[in-house]
């Protein structure tokens, strides 16, 4: 064999041998508290986020996004398989990060857990009010829990609690409605009402009487207010829990104050 031959050989071989260096493998981590370990690289596209994944790209909207996160390039003799098992929906939160990162952390971790979660990007439909009920939209999700929990709808966003897990929340809601029935039996919801105060299932979801239907929460408190003279404030603030009408205006004529005649 010639000389040239031999080092071209000898050249070729040692290419062959090269080891390649692996990607960097970059976390994405969520508002929510989730995230996903990419395979690759991750980067922002206008207004997405893009992320390198088995072979292929996952796209998230890039409001949210809370941080990414670059991961270093494995060095030589490391495991050079990124760890690509991905997040399940209902990853653990993350942990709160140093002073230097909290402007893009969440502001209240969420609990941890192993079950269905309310809200997750990931979802076709992200928000879930039940196992079997899935939402686009938070206002649908809030909707549907009212019906379940036979509260109006300003409620139960008030209510929902810091969880991101759907069974803490159905449990705070829950929780609270006792609480209050507890606290003032005389405001728990009647068995076989009549006329529901909320129900969404109607047009018109609220009613404040037998004929008196309202768009909204608003309009139902205004209405109160014009009928027993009082701001609407007051009304919210005395109506008490039920959703019975007939409860609530019984409730609104005990709270109103007691004229005194000199």
């Amino acid at each position: 064999m010639s000389l040239k031959l031999r080092m071209a050989v000898l050249v070729g071989a040692s290419l062959l041998i090269v080891p390649a260096w692996p990607k960097a493998s970059d976390t994405i981590y969520f508002k929510d508290g989730m995230r996903t370990v990419c395979g690759g690289h991750a980067w922002d596209k206008g207004d997405e986020i893009h992320c390198e994944y088995d072979g292929g790209l996952l796209i998230y909207p890039k409001s949210d996004v809370a941080r990414i996160e670059k991961g270093p390039a494995v060095e030589p003799g490391q495991d050079s398989e990124p760890d690509r098992t991905p997040d399940p929906p209902q990853a653990r939160p993350v942990p709160p990060t140093p002073a230097a990162a909290t402007a893009a952390a969440p502001p209240v971790p969420l609990k941890s857990s192993a079950g269905i979660a309310f809200y997750d990007p990931r979802r076709p439909k992200k928000y879930w009010s039940s196992e079997s009920r899935h939402h686009d939209t938070f206002r649908e999700a809030i909707a549907a829990l009212a019906e379940d929990y036979n509260r109006p709808a300003a409620w139960i966003e008030e209510n929902l609690g810091d969880s991101n897990e759907l069974s803490d929340i159905r449990e705070t809601l829950a929780a609270r409605i006792a609480k209050a029935s507890a606290a003032n039996p005389a405001s728990a919801p009647a068995q076989g009402a009549a006329l529901e105060f909320y129900n969404p299932r109607r047009v018109q979801k609220y009613m404040t009487g037998p004929d008196a239907y309202h768009n909204s929460f608003q309009d139902a408190l205004d209405a109160l207010a014009r009928d027993f003279n009082q701001p609407a404030d007051w009304v919210e603030q005395h109506m008490g829990e039920s959703n019975d009408i007939d409860q609530i205006r019984q409730n609104l004529n005990n709270a109103q104050p007691v004229e005194i005649i000199k």
